[in-house]
């Protein structure tokens, strides 16, 4: 017992002896200073300064300044900061040690948003494509979905319209459902309808989810993809103070006008409408009242024609439109506090005048680290857009009207109907449309956007490797649409509109994240997540007509309300939801991601599915076997399969038995008469999600250094509960009810390359290459693997196919002549000029059995080129994208074809029409001069085309279909060029910059295709609803920094 007191007491002795030896130790070390600052000379606020292997440690200051006491000449200090490459340095004699950190390269390029967090690019196992905010401000476009068109494989995105704040069609690997569909918008976390609110300036990175492993986080609404957006935000702030500004001036310009009809080929055409078959003697004739009609008599038409003198309506009501974009961004830091304000300005000048848009946004963000346990930010955006497009019909009839027909009387003064009799001194109309100049300016249409949307977070970190997070995020969308359109030979009296559509909802997301990493080689990451999400709609619109004065669309109550075109509706829905996810990775070679997701939806009477995905992935090359072969930088392979959902095409309450909110109805009610809403149709309860299945495989590659890298996804897509409306049978008193009775595949490859090919210490050369190709695909219809024809929709096919004849050119009048009347009746070939239409299924006549399906408007395969040449401090780039394999009925030749429509009063582009033979034509060479001066066209005998490729529409036969308006709309386009130069740091320093660049960039200068129309994106969009004159825009910009 005394031994073990005598033994614990010299223990005792012994260690205060080294404590006090330990101390006096520390106590003779010295103090090291200096200063953290960036590769720009920026300081670094916030840095880490650790002497290695101890707690003896500082962060920096708001000017990257540090301070260490106690450290030993043979202690090594450690320098790090998030997203640089950290430094070790041994003190020595040094008493100042200055440190500029370089930007970890790999890190910054390789995270990606993959939902509800973050992941490194390399240990990705799903297929997401990445658009950095460099290539979205290289594009100089006013859309942020402009930008990322060509960016990503497998996304598809074409332009609607050429007015300003047009919107944007979008595909993620073909169309999934037969009611289309676009993705999931995630905007810092929220999710948001679209995302035109957004300035492209503001962006900091996209991220595109494309396969089911991905997008199975996002449930229900995932199998559409999801576009994740991240702005710049507080968690960008690397110094104390940082301002800069983006932007850009640019004119835009009409281009690529087609070749239209002059006055005297229309006159020809219309001519040829004129003709009738004299079947008696199997000819066309040209009677003496149809020829009056061509010209209507008018001397004014007659005048223009002799003399050559058109209206070029187009350039009476077109301009040099404009462009112009401004970003500040303001960022700074500071011990544990950082943030990010930003204000963007963008206006729009169209090329139609009346048509301009103005984007006003402003957000800020703010981060605080209060201690290594808790961190708390918030982050806001407001937005403000307002589109005005002009008036009803101004648009649309400036294109319709003829160039014989003039705008202004011998007085400069506006003819109000310029196709009257009165006006053109004739016998008759062309037409009694108004003058679209004087419809250009009788009213407008406006639309009002604001966007309001933010987000408050908690997090806590109890112990290292674990966070708890909350976050709850708002958004506010009201939109007004009002038009007012005066009284004019368009509209007996005047009308106006105001449409109001009022949105609020809010998410509220908890997660729990776990990370561990085991013996040095086992990675397992594991997140929780419960999110619970409400929706809130109001919608009141209404109409009015026969104001006392022009109020625009806000004294609606001053004129007589048009009750059948007004209304108002009101809709809650909700959504809960719990999901889990869990990576592992064994030595960063072996990967596996799994997560399921639990929605339950107020919109569905069985309200819960289950959506779960698992992926794998091989890092080949960090095996032995492959790492000693230098050249060989990546070789990843995954495979993925997954679940994810949509349910857009269920209505708020599509599964409830509700009333008919429509319309009236008046009971007797003890004694009196009273009124309510009548009982509403049966409704189908068991509606349930529209679900996809999803395999993927892909392979991840870089050699040389990943001087050149890359993928290539291959992926397989069923889509099945598609709803459709189902036909009921007349006894059920309901016509149809929707099901989920259809399924769709889509099938593709997707292939992204990039190529470093010079990079020296002057010279720099990178490339970039897309490529995708998907074959879409019916499987089922209303349960059945039948083709329903009246739908044209067939199995095995894409949803979207031109079905109709297949047409080679006419019937020349000899072909004719050489066949039987039987051949004739049996063929369709009742005349010359008629469609000759292929027998496709040979019984040796034509019937609707010879339809064929003859393209589909899905292109087959997309891609786009992208380069960048740097030498010194110049730059050059451009963009090249192509959509090929389109096949369209185009909206273009509807409506200026000569073989689409029977309408011969509007003008026609130039085509190759049959013209029959030994029939009056004008003779342009010899004009009737009558004893006034007045000048009268002449006729003389038309000679045939027997090789046309298009009939007339009024003389094409029964078996022509609507093939005068199909054409191929595959294009390639020069999306932008740009030059740009940055001046050199040490001279801009001098006046306070830090970065300094000017550039010029043209925007579509370019198209290659065999399209006949304004524009191939535009091909699928009416004539009203912004079909018209493509444009080249010519930018210069300036992105400057202090």
């Amino acid at each position: 017992m005394f031994m073990n007191k005598v033994i614990f007491l010299s223990r005792l002795c012994s260690v205060f002896l080294l404590s006090m030896i330990c101390m006096f130790a520390f106590s003779q070390g010295k103090q090291v200073q200096g200063v953290v600052k960036d590769a720009t000379g920026e300081p670094i606020i916030g840095a880490n300064v650790l002497v290695k292997g101890t707690t003896n440690g500082v962060i920096t200051d708001f000017d990257g300044n540090y301070s260490l006491t106690n450290v030993n000449s043979q202690d090594v200090i450690v320098f790090s900061y998030i997203g640089y490459t950290s430094q070790e340095i041994k003190v020595g004699s040094q008493a100042t040690i200055n440190v500029t950190l370089k930007e970890d390269t790999e890190t910054l390029e390789e995270v990606v948003v993959v939902g509800y967090g973050t992941m490194k690019k390399g240990d990705l196992t799903g297929s997401i494509s990445s658009v950095s905010s460099e290539r979205i401000a290289s594009i100089g476009t006013s859309s942020v979905m402009g930008a990322l068109q060509g960016a990503s494989p497998g996304v598809d995105i074409t332009t609607n319209s050429t007015r300003p704040g047009a919107s944007f069609s979008i595909q993620v690997r073909g169309q999934n459902s037969l009611n289309s569909g676009n993705p999931l918008y995630v905007v810092d976390g929220i999710v948001v309808s679209d995302i035109d609110f957004l300035n492209p300036s503001d962006i900091e990175k996209i991220d595109v989810l494309k396969d089911a492993s991905s997008t199975a986080i996002y449930g229900s609404r995932g199998s559409n993809g999801v576009v994740i957006v991240q702005t710049k935000g507080a968690s960008n702030s690397k110094s104390k103070l940082s301002v800069s500004y983006d932007g850009y001036y640019g004119v835009r310009t009409t281009a690529r006008i087609p070749d239209f009809m002059d006055g005297r080929e229309w006159i020809d055409f219309r001519t040829s409408n004129y003709y009738t078959w004299d079947a008696t003697n199997s000819r066309y004739t040209l009677t003496d009242s149809n020829k009056k009609s061509i010209t209507q008599n008018s001397k004014t038409v007659n005048q223009a024609l002799y003399d050559e003198d058109y209206t070029d309506w187009l350039g009476l009501a077109t301009q040099n439109g404009s462009q112009q974009n401004h970003y500040i961004n303001v960022s700074g830091m500071g011990a544990d506090i950082s943030y990010n304000l930003g204000f963007g300005y963008q206006n729009e000048q169209g090329n139609f005048v009346n048509e301009d848009m103005d984007k006003f946004i402003f957000k800020g963000s703010i981060a605080h680290k209060a201690n290594k346990y808790f961190n708390t930010g918030a982050n806001f955006t407001m937005s403000h857009q307002v589109v005005n497009s002009g008036s009803q019909y101004g648009y649309r009839d400036i294109l319709r009207m003829p160039s014989v027909l003039k705008a202004y009387d011998e007085n400069g003064n506006l003819i109000e109907q310029p196709g009257i009799k009165t006006s053109i001194e004739g016998e008759g109309n062309f037409t009694s449309s108004a003058n679209p100049l004087i419809e250009l300016n009788s009213g407008n249409q406006q639309t009002r956007r604001f966007d309001i949307l933010g987000s408050l977070y908690f997090e806590l970190t109890p112990i290292e490797g674990l966070s708890l997070k909350t976050t709850f995020s708002p958004l506010f969308n009201r939109t007004r649409n009002g038009y007012y359109y005066a009284q004019n030979s368009n509209r007996s009296q005047d009308q106006a509109g105001n449409e109001n559509e009022e949105t609020f909802e809010w998410t509220w997301d908890n997660v729990i994240n776990f990370n561990k990493r085991f013996n040095e080689k086992h990675n397992l990451t594991v997140t929780l997540i419960n999110s619970v999400y409400k929706t809130q709609y109001e919608y009141l619109n209404v109409e009015s007509q026969g104001f006392p004065y022009n109020s625009e669309w806000y004294n609606m109550f001053n004129g007589t309300i048009n009750l059948g075109n007004s209304g108002s509706n009101y809709t809650q829905t909700s959504m809960v939801s719990f999901a889990a996810r869990a990576n592992y990775d064994f030595a960063g070679k072996y990967l596996i991601t799994g997560t399921v997701r639990y929605d339950g939806s107020s919109k569905l009477a069985d309200k819960w599915a289950a959506f779960p995905s698992l992926a794998v992935a091989w890092r080949m090359s960090e095996e032995g076997f492959l790492k000693k072969y230098d050249w060989l930088s990546n070789l990843k392979l995954r495979l993925s399969f997954g679940y994810s959902g949509n349910n857009n095409g269920v209505g708020a309450y599509g599964t409830l038995f509700k009333p008919n909110t429509s319309s009236n109805v008046y009971y007797d009610f003890g004694g009196q008469v009273v009124s309510g809403f009548g009982l509403g149709t049966p409704v189908n309860r068991s509606l349930t999600w529209e679900k996809t299945r999803e395999w993927n495989a892909g392979i991840d590659f870089g050699f040389f250094n990943n001087r050149i890298n890359g993928s290539i996804d291959f992926y397989d897509k069923l889509s099945n509960d598609l709803l459709m409306e189902r036909t009921l049978t007349i006894e059920s008193g309901v016509a149809s009810m929707t099901d989920n009775i259809g399924s769709v595949n889509n099938r593709g490859v997707e292939v992204s390359l990039n190529t470093v090919n010079i990079q020296t210490e002057d010279w720099s050369w990178t490339t970039g290459f897309t490529f995708a190709y998907n074959k879409n695909a019916i499987r089922s219809l209303y349960g059945k693997k039948e083709d329903v024809v009246s739908e044209a929709r067939f199995i095995g096919q894409p949803i979207n196919v031109v079905y109709d004849y297949l047409v080679d050119g006419v019937y020349s009048y000899d072909e004719w002549a050489a066949m039987t009347p039987a051949e004739r009746e049996a063929m369709g070939a009742n005349q010359p000029g008629f469609a000759q239409a292929i027998d496709t299924n040979k019984d040796g006549k034509m019937s609707t059995e010879d339809r064929v399906i003859l393209g589909h408007n899905d292109p087959d395969w997309t891609g786009s080129i992208t380069s960048t040449l740097s030498y010194k401090n110049f730059d050059l780039s451009f963009n090249i994208y192509t959509r090929q394999g389109v096949f369209v009925n185009d909206y273009f030749l509807q409506e200026f074809g000569v073989g689409a429509s029977g309408q011969r009063g509007r003008p026609k582009v130039n085509a190759d029409y049959y013209v029959p033979g030994g029939v009056d034509r004008a003779d342009w060479s010899n004009f009737r001069i009558d004893e006034n001066g007045q000048p009268w066209v002449n006729w003389k005998s038309s000679t045939e085309n027997p090789n046309a490729k298009y009939p007339l529409r009024s003389m094409c036969g029964n078996f022509y279909g609507s093939n005068g308006s199909y054409q191929d709309a595959s294009f390639w386009k020069v999306r932008n060029i740009t030059l740009g130069y940055t001046f050199d740091k040490k001279l801009i320093s001098k006046i306070g910059l830090s970065h300094l660049r000017l550039y010029f960039n043209v925007l579509n200068p370019f198209t290659f295709t065999d399209y006949v129309g304004w524009d191939p994106e535009y091909a699928t969009t009416t004539l009203q609803n912004g079909n018209g004159p493509s444009s080249v825009t010519y930018q210069f910009g300036i992105n400057l920094k202090f």
